[in-house]
């Protein structure tokens, strides 16, 4: 497989981080703000380790035992077609995780960030990430999904998700517009607001496209301001937010 070598992609998330950093400095109290990247980043590097282990292998191995049906087509066919069947799955996936319970579990900790910056792209739970691979290499499976594609879909999916969880503004009315093709800060804030009726829409990874075609495009985008965390509960901490999916207030 042709990877993006980690440093690129480390490099980005620093001038954003830093970029974002310097302009929004005092949004946030300092204490509050270490919480949430401790909690950021020691998901992340749990996630980056299932990820070496177990999923890039289990990519792999879907990829290379898969028919043709779409890696016999031309290079220029093949690779779009493949990312946006890979943002497809995403977008089931996610949507999967907040409207059954197990799946809840463990993207609740993502949503339990009360601090939407670009390290919150990075909170994600190690086993909602096997879970998320396992229905991706369904897809890659019986779709024939090259591991060219596999490589440009991770490469998009980090680098829009590490935009759309970002402080940066523009204005609305170009941001509504760059909406309609790809997901943008502005629009996926309703899905990070504390009332968890909100926070079930807009959940696009990459192209906006599948909530209006499934209804899950929440009406008030850009109209209001949002709050993020959960009602129900505080952040935690960064050893909780790995343990806490596992114990019996999972989800609560």
């Amino acid at each position: 497989m042709h990877y993006i070598t980690d440093h690129w992609l480390v490099a980005w998330f620093t001038l954003l981080f830093i970029i974002e950093f310097y302009f929004y400095k005092n949004n946030d109290s300092l204490s509050k703000k270490n919480k949430h990247w401790k909690v950021n980043f020691l998901n992340f590097l749990a996630t980056k380790s299932i990820g070496y282990l177990i999923i890039v292998p289990l990519f792999i191995l879907a990829s290379k035992n898969s028919n043709d049906f779409i890696q016999h087509l031309s290079f220029w066919i093949s690779i779009p077609l493949g990312v946006v069947i890979l943002d497809l799955s995403g977008y089931i996936f996610h949507r999967i995780s907040h409207e059954i319970e197990f799946f809840w579990r463990f993207h609740e900790i993502h949503h339990l960030d009360e601090i939407l910056d670009v390290s919150t792209s990075l909170r994600v739970h190690f086993l909602e990430a096997l879970f998320h691979a396992i229905l991706n290499s369904l897809f890659i499976y019986a779709f024939g999904i090259s591991q060219e594609s596999i490589a440009v879909h991770a490469l998009l999916s980090f680098l829009f998700a590490t935009y759309h969880h970002s402080r940066f503004k523009i204005p609305v009315s170009i941001e509504e517009k760059l909406s309609l093709l790809f997901t943008t800060p502005g629009f996926h804030e309703p899905h990070h607001d504390i009332d968890i009726k909100n926070n079930q829409s807009n959940y696009a990874f990459i192209f906006p496209l599948w909530d209006h075609i499934f209804s899950t495009y929440h009406q008030d985008t850009f109209k209001k301001e949002w709050v993020f965390g959960l009602s129900y509960s505080n952040d935690v901490d960064a050893i909780k937010s790995l343990v806490k999916p596992l114990s019996k207030d999972a989800g609560k």
